[in-house]
């Protein structure tokens, strides 16, 4: 049954497993990076109990630099369906000719509550993301899969992963 008004009571942390798969611009190499087990990722919702928005902190391990990767979204519900979003930006240092704008950078996860009335037991959807900025990261690469997200405890959470989420 979707939740009615518990979609707007999802704040706080959830674990999220999965499979991603991130796809190289430059080599065209596809990999896969597992969110299982200590690899499993992190998202924390600030949300009011009634708001329709709010922000979401999505953390995902990686193992090259033994470290969560922190991504910052705006969150939007309506109708049982929340969008988390990171709206595409454009690097304007470096413009080519392939983007005289400079390359974009964005980031999508759809998400759908599952549980009762008055209370999402999860919340299930996919995530991609799409960087092709030469100044802010590395690599220019896109990362997707399905996400499952279930509720919690803050004691389950890692340290690590805690540490990344700014002060309140």
């Amino acid at each position: 049954m979707p939740p009615a008004w518990a979609q707007y009571d999802i704040a706080g942390w959830w674990s999220g497993k999965g499979t991603y798969f991130q796809g190289d611009f430059v080599t065209g190499e596809w990999t896969s990076l597992q969110a299982r087990g200590k690899k499993v990722s992190y998202l924390y919702i600030s949300q009011g109990p009634t708001s329709n928005t709010g922000i979401a902190y999505f953390l995902i391990w990686d193992d090259a630099s033994q470290d969560y990767l922190l991504e910052v979204y705006n969150l939007f519900i309506k109708n049982n369906v929340l969008v988390l979003f990171v709206p595409t930006v454009f690097d304007l240092t470096t413009p080519t000719t392939d983007f005289p704008s400079g390359p974009p950078a964005g980031a999508t996860i759809v998400l759908r509550p599952i549980g009762s009335a008055t209370t999402v037991t999860s919340m299930s959807g996919y995530y991609t993301e799409y960087d092709m900025e030469t100044t802010a990261s590395p690599e220019t690469f896109v990362r997707m899969g399905p996400v499952l997200f279930t509720p919690v405890l803050v004691s389950q959470v890692p340290q690590l992963a805690k540490n990344k989420l700014p002060a309140p």
